[in-house]
């Protein structure tokens, strides 16, 4: 595997096809969760055991950026909140499912460009594409 470049990471977010990529990212955190199930009991010495399998299990995708298009912010203002998006890294692998735009806000200093951050966790399966 090669190293990649951050700025070649796209997230393309909406129910149109094709999906349209999010404008403005340039920083970006992919985070994949699965909770532990405990199954500790009298019989475990005192230590914790947990089983192999994952209990809820999710994905959350952390973008921001340079404020481009306000189609984000008209999303979370709007209420449409749930759609289909794709994470897609330099080498072509993709995670895709439906996620749900769990937080978004802006920033605007006086001397410099208005900013944005957004948080976006999946519902559902969620699918991960290698690289072909």
């Amino acid at each position: 595997m090669t190293a990649d470049p951050g700025r070649d990471c796209i997230l393309y977010w909406g129910n149109e096809s094709p999906i349209p990529a999010v404008a403005g990212i340039n920083n970006f955190t992919v985070t994949v969760d699965g909770e532990a199930i405990d199954i500790t009991n009298n019989d475990s010495s005192g230590w914790r055991e947990l089983l192999t399998d994952e209990g809820v299990r999710g994905v959350t995708i952390q973008v921001s950026g340079v404020v481009l298009d306000d189609t984000l912010r008209a999303d979370k203002l709007n209420g449409t909140n749930q759609q289909a998006a794709i994470f897609e890294w330099p080498d072509g692998s993709q995670i895709s499912g439906t996620f749900h735009l769990n937080a978004y806000s802006d920033s605007g200093p006086h001397d410099n460009a208005t900013t944005f951050e957004a948080t976006f966790v999946s519902s559902g399966t969620v699918t991960y594409t290698p690289a072909a």
